[in-house]
């Protein structure tokens, strides 16, 4: 405190507040539009339903199937029926905590990657101070790019960009799978039946000749361009085999 006759006095105080690293805004110098090979399966397990829903909608439009559990034991009974490829965990969970899950999960021999997530990874340290058995750390908030690396570190995930989709090589040219899938694809897409083409693209994809096709027509479902999915559909059709 300071103090002047005629000016008046001045305060200054010290608040010793947590500093909160907030992640670097980072822009993609190509947009990430999905990955290669076979889909991956994602678990998000987070009591706070907002951040499970926006975790759906950043992961889906790529190609992911995200399963989303509220609690530690919700989890676990997803996890016997659907095991995922990986896991994002929060840390602080009422009941079953982030770390109390994670011990659950190893001690069931499940060896996919877990990445812990909260808004502050030094306040939920693993209370017991040892190796809770977990791949990596996310702090909250995060942005696309940020969840991108994790996944592509972890998984050793090929990501496919805009404009490898623009211009496909020979070796990705699209394959007819034989007019009787291209009829059922079609029939599906008139009425709009986006969950039975996704099944038909995930029987598809058992076949590699089949691949490029698959990851065209998914980039047009996950746009709802009904349009570009049955022009590709037709002109494929009409290729020589």
């Amino acid at each position: 405190m300071s103090s002047e006759v005629g000016v008046g006095t001045r305060f200054q105080a010290r608040l010793m507040l947590t500093k909160v690293e907030r992640p670097a805004k980072r822009v993609a110098a190509r947009e990430v539009i999905g990955y290669a090979g076979p889909r991956r399966t994602i678990m998000v397990v987070d009591d706070n339903q907002d951040h499970r829903e926006l975790m759906r909608e950043m992961l889906s439009p790529l190609g992911f199937t995200v399963l989303t559990a509220f609690d530690g034991p919700n989890a676990l009974t997803l996890m016997d029926a659907m095991p995922p490829d990986l896991v994002f965990v929060d840390i602080r969970m009422p009941g079953m905590s982030g770390w109390d899950l994670v011990a659950a999960l190893r001690d069931r021999g499940v060896a996919a990657p877990i990445v812990m997530l909260s808004a502050n990874i030094g306040d939920g340290a693993n209370p017991t101070g040892k190796d809770a058995g977990h791949s990596d750390t996310l702090a909250k908030p995060f942005d696309l790019a940020q969840l991108i690396d994790k996944l592509g570190t972890q998984l050793g995930i090929e990501w496919l960009h805009a404009e490898q989709a623009a211009k496909p090589t020979a070796a990705q040219a699209l394959v007819s799978p034989g007019v009787e899938h291209l009829r059922e694809l079609a029939s599906l897409g008139q009425i709009g039946h986006v969950r039975g083409i996704e099944a038909k693209l995930t029987e598809l994809a058992t076949v590699q000749a089949n691949q490029p096709l698959v990851e065209t027509l998914r980039r047009h479902m996950q746009a709802f361009d009904f349009d570009a999915y049955a022009e590709t559909l037709e002109r494929v059709g009409h290729e020589p085999d």
